[in-house]
């Protein structure tokens, strides 16, 4: 019997013995951790948006923040939003590491009012993150102002608003000489009309008149046209007094944009212009 007690007590020892040799000292041959994999973090500015039908929100701002080294882009798309709302930049939109874009959300006239909920998704490669947030659309308020007195011009609005192109300023005021200037596509011409005595008082030739804007100085009216020039009038002869022709942008091999649809009057004589294609509404800012 004591011989089997002595036989087992020295197998424990042996156990223990070797235990401790196995696990004592902490050795620097285990296995090192992984490094953490690139990743990316997804931010808004609010996760509240609040808008009016026929009206656009305050931009929300979108940013994109890289982690554990990741340098790739991020696909952001807004999905669940409403029938009748859109965003700008249209969804998707790219975004790199450390880049914001205030993102607009414009409501139709027609959008259905109340509450919604929708989600900003960032998406790279096999990454996704994502934010959810709350829309709300209202009614529009309406405003009753007092109706002075109007005129007709022989407008069209398949000519005056396109489809699928841009809404465009057709109306500028002249304060200094008391007139309003309007572009009448569908006349070939730009109507001058007295603020003091709501009546046509004269009409210059413009072919394919599209826009009409003011110099900063008042002293030219500029018109952009759906044909290949930008015409400039003077404001005190009532007078055409250039005409400059838009030989066409090439932005892309084999795609012109040579319409010059609108001009918008900057400072120094510079104008900021809409030009699109001759058989499409696609347009790009050209200065």
């Amino acid at each position: 019997m004591r011989s089997g007690v002595r036989t087992t007590q020295a197998i424990f020892a042996a156990i223990l013995t070797f235990t401790a040799a196995c696990g004592g000292g902490g050795g620097t041959g285990g296995v090192q951790p992984s490094p953490p994999m690139p990743d990316f973090s997804m931010a808004v500015s609010s996760v509240s948006v609040s808008v009016s039908q026929g009206a656009t929100s305050a931009p929300v701002d979108v940013s994109v923040s890289a982690q554990n080294g990741f340098t790739s882009d991020v696909e952001v798309s807004f999905t669940g939003l409403p029938s009748g709302v859109t965003s700008n930049p249209a969804s998707p939109f790219s975004l790199t590491a450390g880049q914001r874009v205030s993102v607009l959300f414009g409501a139709g006239p027609n959008a259905a009012t109340g509450q919604f909920t929708f989600t900003a998704q960032g998406t790279s490669s096999t990454l996704s993150h994502s934010k959810s947030l709350s829309l709300s659309i209202q009614a529009p308020v309406l405003t009753n102002l007092p109706q002075t007195s109007f005129v007709e011009n022989d407008s069209v609005p398949l000519v005056d608003t396109p489809a699928g192109e841009p809404h465009r300023r057709h109306v500028v005021y002249d304060s200094a000489n008391q007139r309003f200037y309007v572009a009448n596509g569908a006349m070939n011409c730009v109507d001058i009309f007295s603020a003091t005595n709501p009546a046509l008082q004269s009409s210059i030739v413009a072919p394919g008149a599209a826009s009409a804007d003011l110099s900063a100085d008042g002293s030219t009216l500029w018109v952009g046209t759906s044909l290949e020039e930008i015409l400039a009038i003077d404001t005190s002869a009532l007078q055409v007094k250039a005409r400059y022709y838009v030989s066409g942008v090439t932005p892309i091999p084999g795609i012109v944009f040579i319409r010059p649809t609108e001009a918008l009057a900057l400072s120094g004589g510079k104008l900021m212009v809409r030009v699109r294609q001759a058989a499409s509404a696609e347009g790009l800012l050209a200065l």
